[in-house]
């Protein structure tokens, strides 16, 4: 469901994949080639939410923020992941559970894994975040070709889901 509120409406790029059971609402912008499947809310009411490129926001995830929240390129959301506000770099995967609370900001190439709990403290480049407070190391040579395009196969299943005619209409985006 695409929903206005307080005179703002989503922009989603025409080529995005919006599930029938997702919920987008405000002042949120989603970029070309992402896709958005169900259970996922979006709730740009209270500040802006902008979602870049190819991402992929998986089910039961949940993107909010108080003030304003961006999003790169390239970033895979999984199955219930929360992002409150911040910013998250190109080329992230945030893992199962996995929790981004406000004034996040996660660099680029950087993998959350599954529960962890990042906080305001500012996540560099090419790492990996695990546990509870989220513990910061370095990113393992072999999960950084992981990240160079995690949401290819995404792309691929949303094309397919599209083909259905399993996706929202996408209204045009204003100019």
């Amino acid at each position: 469901m695409i929903r206005s509120i307080d005179g703002k409406t989503p922009q989603i790029h025409p080529s995005a994949f919006i599930s029938e059971a997702a919920y987008i609402v405000g002042d949120v912008v989603i970029g070309e080639g992402t896709s958005v499947w169900p259970g996922a809310v979006i709730r740009g009411d209270y500040g802006r939410i902008i979602i870049g490129r190819n991402c992929s926001i998986q089910d039961n995830c949940v993107i909010h923020t108080d003030d304003y929240l961006e999003m790169g390129d390239n970033v895979l959301m999984t199955h219930g992941a929360v992002i409150h506000g911040g910013y998250v770099g190109n080329n992230v995967m945030i893992g199962v559970n996995a929790v981004c609370l406000e004034d996040c900001r996660v660099g680029n190439y950087v993998l959350i894994g599954a529960g962890a709990i990042v906080t305001g403290v500012p996540i560099p480049d090419e790492s990996l975040v695990i546990g509870v407070p989220g513990r910061i190391r370095e990113l393992p040579p072999q999960h950084r070709q992981r990240l160079e395009n995690p949401t290819a196969r995404y792309q691929e299943n949303a094309k397919r889901f599209i083909a259905a005619g399993l996706g929202l209409q996408v209204p045009a985006m204003e100019s």
